[in-house]
């Protein structure tokens, strides 16, 4: 090797390690750049009541985007969870209506029941994707459909009011809205520490390394021993019970059960917005927990910033959409 190509290969080693960069960590640089850009436009931005309200609004989305992450690293995904959320939400209000009115245990209780219902429609999206070898698009499309059904059917369409007569009710809004230490609300501290467990159990456990590698190749996993369909079924019973209890934080939250959630949601296009974001393959195999908390946080920050400005919600679907191109852009890059 001359010297003249030793000066090229040195001259371009920087280029290179900026590019790599940029590439392999576009969700944090994204997410930087959108806090610098909102506290300059917005001087109620990087307030602590704007920010612990913006953390507050996306734990249901956190909830859910931890399960769609799952399904997506087997290659997989899941649409029914924007179903789910309203569906369980409803289910959680009649239980506390129907039988909490004297007794708080009825709250664990509708807990339980709509934690039952999410894992029961996941674990059925899961046999029909592993046992039966259906399309997850499919499959969990036809599952929205049912689950918005469901969530209808409960109660005629009508709304149920979760008021403080109601003493099972109580709690659970207390829950939703209660601010403790430092002023950070209870809910924010509970949905970290589920990330952080999150992040243990895929980046230290055999559970991860089987997910990702039943989504990376199927059949080399399979040739290895793994039980493939086992572990399918698994990730989309998870991504279903998350999305209940996420429902249940929502019926606390506005103090209702609206079956209307059910199919006004963008839970299951935010999930996976936030996850192609936060750099987790569609085609699997690839993706970690703490990329795509980033990934629903820019989302977070895009509508959080809109709203200050009081932009409508139109160009909001604009921003979002170009966020994701460009986030798909560059994971495109990567592979390259």
């Amino acid at each position: 090797m001359n010297s003249a190509e030793k000066n090229a290969r040195v001259a371009g080693k920087p280029t290179q390690i900026i590019k790599d960069i940029i590439i392999n960590y576009n969700a944090p640089l994204i997410f930087l750049l959108l806090v610098i850009i909102s506290s300059i436009i917005s001087e109620y931005f990087l307030t602590v009541r704007n920010i612990f309200n913006v953390l507050l609004q996306q734990t249901p989305y956190l909830l859910v985007s931890m399960g769609v992450m799952l399904t997506i690293m087997t290659a997989g995904i899941d649409l029914s969870v924007g179903s789910i959320v309203g569906a369980s939400g409803v289910l959680s209000a009649i239980v506390i209506t129907a039988f909490g009115q004297d007794n708080v245990a009825w709250l664990y209780a509708a807990i339980g029941c709509t934690l039952l219902f999410g894992c029961l429609i996941g674990l059925i999206n899961g046999l029909l994707v592993s046992k039966m070898r259906m399309a997850p698009f499919i499959v969990t499309l036809a599952m929205m459909s049912i689950g918005q059904g469901i969530a209808f059917m409960m109660t005629n369409g009508a709304q149920i009011q979760l008021t403080n007569n109601f003493v099972a009710a109580r709690p659970l809004t207390w829950f939703a809205s209660v601010r403790v230490f430092l002023g950070v609300p209870l809910a924010v501290y509970c949905i970290a520490a589920i990330i952080l467990i999150f992040w243990f159990i895929m980046r230290y456990t055999s559970f991860g390394r089987f997910v990702l590698a039943v989504g990376s190749n199927e059949a080399a996993a399979h040739l290895a021993g793994i039980n493939v369909a086992m572990y399918k079924t698994l990730v989309y019973t998870i991504s279903g019970g998350l999305a209940s209890l996420a429902g249940v934080f929502i019926a606390g939250r506005t103090a209702l059960g609206a079956p209307a959630i059910a199919r006004d949601n963008d839970y299951a296009l935010t999930a996976v917005a936030a996850c192609v974001i936060g750099g987790v393959l569609l085609e699997g195999g690839k993706g970690t927990v703490g990329f795509t908390v980033i990934g629903v946080l820019i989302l977070a920050l895009i509508t959080n910033i809109m709203n200050l400005l009081g932009i409508a919600a139109y160009p909001q679907l604009v921003a979002k959409g170009s966020i994701i191109i460009l986030a798909i852009f560059l994971s495109k890059l990567g592979q390259k």
